[in-house]
């Protein structure tokens, strides 16, 4: 038994095939094969509609100057429609190229930037290396120059592999490859490990600076939740670039607790960021480099990889203040307690 209710699927498939006929003829021939189509059904089948409303001769001579009106209408709606509609699609895709263009031509651009960066960050602390090491080879040289020498060796090498290991961190959160392992430890250690490291100590040797805490606990009750390495390198990377731009004073190092919301606080002593450099400071780290390779080494990149880490671990890192007394960089986490 067939049900009225059901779907004609050979009309569906009609349907189909229609559409894929008009899918694959150009453009440029659709509109006048419309044009024939209609008009070849129209010659068709006019007369006979005609015929059914009337047999009145007279009438049928006022309906058939009707229909030519009627036809030339329609079929004018019909063709101003589907090339109003053909138009406003092709230039619906020709912005999108030309946005995608915009794009792959900025990528060039800010690439080429990277890489000219980059090889600063590079050749710059490997200079230093073997400079240092050529000197290192002259007999003539006290002890004392030499374990100075041994010393400047020392830093340009953690600084090369500090920008090494960021080039390799930011490769892999470009291509979500960084995972986030929490564990439970204690906010104090943490802090207190980056301030007494070598490379952080050897930067204050030079300089007449101070590294101040101030901690929201005093005591053991200091543990969090989250990834140990992550918060330690976000912590290390603010307080590298703060001694960076900092000559004398104080820097402090601070944190404090709001509800489910730990916040740190890295304040310098430096000359500040100019107002146009903040708009584009937590930019992509490719925007970032083109300048601030220029003030201390690595610092476009363990700024950008220092942002994104505080994403990754569900905050966000941000410029509170910066002016000619120095700048504060603050960043936030969710605050789990073991």
């Amino acid at each position: 038994m067939q049900y009225s209710y059901l779907p004609d699927y050979s009309i569906i498939k009609i349907y189909l095939m229609i559409k894929r006929i008009k899918n694959s003829i150009p453009f440029e021939y659709r509109i006048p094969l419309i044009y024939i189509l209609i008009g070849s059904l129209w010659i068709l089948f006019s007369d006979e509609f005609v015929l059914t409303i009337t047999k009145d001769p007279h009438r049928i001579l006022i309906l058939s100057t009707y229909k030519g009106w009627f036809y030339v209408i329609v079929t004018g709606i019909m063709l101003f429609y589907h090339i109003q509609r053909e138009i406003n699609r092709r230039i619906l895709l020709y912005n999108e190229l030309l946005e995608a263009k915009d794009k792959a031509e900025e990528s060039v651009k800010l690439k080429s930037t990277f890489l000219s960066n980059l090889s600063h960050y590079i050749r710059t602390p490997m200079n230093g290396i073997l400079g240092f090491v050529s000197l290192l080879q002259n007999k003539d040289t006290s002890p004392e120059n030499n374990e100075r020498f041994l010393g400047y060796i020392n830093e340009r090498s953690q600084n090369l592999l500090e920008t090494l290991n960021n080039i390799i961190e930011i490769s892999k959160l470009q291509e979500g490859q960084s995972e986030v392992k929490t564990d439970a430890f204690s906010i104090n250690n943490i802090i207190n490990n980056i301030i007494s490291s070598e490379n952080i100590e050897f930067s204050l040797s030079k300089k007449s600076i101070r590294i101040v805490t101030d901690f929201y606990f005093q005591n053991n009750d200091d543990s969090l939740i989250s990834d140990s390495v992550k918060v330690s390198q976000i912590v290390s990377n603010l307080l590298s670039n703060a001694v960076a731009f900092s000559n004398q004073g104080e820097i402090i190092v601070r944190y404090i607790i709001k509800e489910n919301t730990i916040q740190f606080s890295i304040i310098d002593c430096g000359t500040g960021i100019s107002k146009e450099k903040q708009e584009k400071l937590m930019n992509d780290f490719m925007h970032l480099n083109s300048y601030t390779y220029t003030l201390g080494e690595g610092a476009g990149l363990g700024l950008y990889l220092a942002s994104e880490y505080s994403k990754l671990l569900g905050g966000r890192l941000w410029l509170e203040k910066s002016d000619e007394n120095g700048s504060v960089f603050c960043f936030c986490l969710p605050y789990y307690k073991s």
